[in-house]
């Protein structure tokens, strides 16, 4: 039989050693060579340094070196650095609420010392020489001056040398090597005024120059998100009296299968947060995959008393105080710059696709025709923002601008599926810019419409520009309470499996909001008595099944306003003209009419490209006549 256990012994609550306690900050502070990186890094950044080398071998465990020209410490300073809970960064409970600085909780360096071998050199310009200090392992410390310019050198040997268990979990050389460099990358993006240079066992692995210019900064973003991203992005900067929002934004095609693509900014501080990602995903979520994660670089700059910068240990997370005015910030700037793009998709190869203009003055990162010095940087990127005593925040409709986002653009009355009647001439969506698709010569395969207009050639693909064409109608038609409807003359009867039948039972009524009214007609049978008018000539029963189906992997009906896109996208692609269908050059030219006035015509609700465009000279260079 079991026993009892045995009574509890009383234990003594006790003092920590200062190692120990170092020990366990260097858990929270350094999980990993990149940890150490960043630390340090910052701290040169906080110092005024202009010049940042890295060095690293064996992925970290054998070196990491990080050597600035920044404006160094005495003798007393760097022992006093070496200490828990010193800092210079913070002296009062009031600085805590306004940090200004990437670094402040004054245990990074102590905690490092305590699970390495550390060497830290450092001199100011009005002395001589400068000061060495060494550790083994948080302890016996050796101090001796030396001779070195202006700035300050620490160097990480052995790391977790005394703390073997973690040191099994570190990765292969190659990861750390990568998390290493992906994080210089990040915070070097924030800083294109400071020189930044990575070696990996005495191999040059970055070099990126000083400079606030655009090449310099294309050079970041290169380096970066890569060559794509710099030719299919769209630059915004976004004033307003609470905040500063500025970046770039990828084109939808640029999507990518999580969110490691986008770089997050708060007051210059690189950080990981859910709600600003879903604010961002928000603004694409009619333009790509449901599933997919856009491509974005944003710097968000704030009073600093308005957010709290100390709930992480390795500061990667900031907790807002106005957390609805931030993602409605977010969103809403976003969103009207994505509507700015109007049909451009994304540039799979600069030298021979070219894709429609933008709808406005957003430009892409480097335009061509534009020397690179005219591009304007974003103030958050190009110089520190020095904010006032912050004041409360106020509604957001109270800043001076609308928040609304603006209403799909209205489409032609023309957007029954074929046979397609010729469309009227059209009234451009944003009268500065017009699509010209020009005029139909033929079909390739049921599938695609060639047509050419006075540039070039164009290529569309039929289901996709009609998707979005049906979309935008639909959209438009639910947001303005206006949709049409069509009475069946005769019922549809359509019978479901036991499981499909009960799906479509729960969500009769939001289908009926969406102008499809199906009735419960016995068992699993069903009879469908409206559709909406322009989806009246599709398939209604896997328009219902479909429609029913993604209503309830949603949730309840309510959840219907906020997931209206990928629902309306849905029942789009049941309305639209499909692949194999064959078209008159009558019908082509409608559709292509139709495509030129459609809000975000160059893209289907799936992210997807409706058409492409080659120019006269892009087949010219393809034959070799140039």
């Amino acid at each position: 039989m079991p026993t009892n256990p045995p009574p509890s012994v009383p234990r003594l609550i006790q003092r920590l050693p200062e190692v120990l306690a170092n020990q366990i900050a260097a858990g929270e502070v350094v999980e990993r060579p990149a940890s150490v990186v960043k630390e340090l890094v910052e701290n040169s950044l906080d110092a005024g340094a202009t010049r940042i080398e890295v060095r690293i071998e064996v992925g970290g465990r054998r070196l990491i070196s990080v050597a600035d020209n920044g404006c160094g410490m005495i003798a007393e300073q760097a022992k006093l650095s070496l200490e828990r809970h010193a800092t210079s960064k913070i002296a009062s409970e009031a600085d805590l609420h306004a940090i200004r600085t990437l670094g402040f909780r004054g245990e990074a360096l102590a905690a490092i010392a305590s699970v390495a071998h550390l060497e830290l050199e450092s001199r100011v310009a009005e002395e001589p020489d400068g000061v060495r200090l060494r550790l083994t392992g948080g302890s016996d410390l050796h101090e001796s001056r030396t001779v070195l310019s202006p700035g300050t050198r620490i160097a990480i040997r052995h790391l977790f040398f005394n703390t073997p268990a973690r040191l099994k979990f570190l990765r292969s050389e190659r990861t750390e090597n990568g998390h290493i460099s992906d994080m210089l990358q990040r915070l070097a993006l924030a800083r294109p005024d400071v020189a930044f240079k990575l070696w990996i066992n005495d191999h040059q692995s970055l070099d990126l120059r000083a400079g606030e210019d655009a090449r310099h900064l294309t050079a970041r973003l290169q380096t970066l998100l890569g060559q794509d991203f710099v030719d299919n992005c769209l630059q915004f900067d976004s004033h307003h009296e609470q905040a500063t929002l500025s970046g770039w934004l990828g084109l939808p095609g640029l999507h990518r299968s999580n969110a490691s693509s986008i770089h997050l900014y708060v007051n210059g501080r690189w950080i990981r947060d859910k709600l600003i990602i879903h604010a961002v995903r928000e603004s694409y979520r009619d333009l790509m995959p449901r599933e997919s994660y856009p491509a974005a670089v944003l710097f968000l700059d704030l009073p600093p008393g308005d957010l709290d910068v100390n709930v992480h240990p390795t500061k990667e997370e900031v907790r807002f105080h106005q957390r609805d005015f931030i993602h409605q910030l977010v969103r809403r700037t976003l969103g009207e710059t994505l509507e700015s793009m109007g049909a451009r998709t994304v540039r799979s190869d600069p030298s021979f696709v070219t894709l429609p203009p933008p709808r406005s003055e957003s430009q892409p990162c480097i335009p061509a025709d534009v020397p690179p010095a005219s591009v304007r940087l974003p103030e958050a990127v190009s110089k520190p923002v020095h904010w006032e005593r912050p004041t409360s925040f106020v509604g957001v409709r109270d800043s001076g601008s609308s928040w609304n986002p603006r209403p799909p653009q209205p489409t032609t009355a023309t957007l029954q599926p074929p046979p397609v009647t010729p469309a009227a001439a059209p009234t451009p969506a944003n009268p500065t810019t017009r699509i010209d698709l020009g005029q139909a010569i033929g079909q390739i395969h049921g599938t695609y419409i060639l047509a050419q207009n006075t540039t070039g050639m164009i290529l569309v693909d039929q289901h996709a520009a009609h998707e979005r064409i049906v979309y935008e109608a639909l959209k438009k038609g639910f947001l303005e309470q206006k949709l049409p409807r069509q009475m069946l003359l005769v019922a549809e009867m359509l019978r479901f499996s036991s499981s499909e039948a009960r799906i479509i039972t729960n969500q009769l009524a939001a289908m009926e909001k969406l102008g499809v009214v199906v009735e419960p007609f016995g068992g699993h049978d069903f009879a469908v008595r409206e559709l909406p008018a322009i989806l009246a000539h599709g398939s209604a029963r896997s328009l219902v099944l479909d429609l029913a189906t993604e209503l309830e992997s949603h949730g309840a009906s309510e959840a219907l306003n906020a997931r209206l896109e990928p629902i309306l996208t849905t029942m789009a692609c049941h309305g639209s003209v499909r692949a194999n269908r064959r078209l008159s050059l009558e019908e082509m030219n409608a559709l292509l009419r139709q495509i030129e006035t459609t809000f975000h015509a160059g893209l289907c609700g799936h992210g997807r490209p409706t058409y492409i465009e080659w120019t006269l000279k892009d087949l010219e260079k393809l034959f070799g006549r140039r």
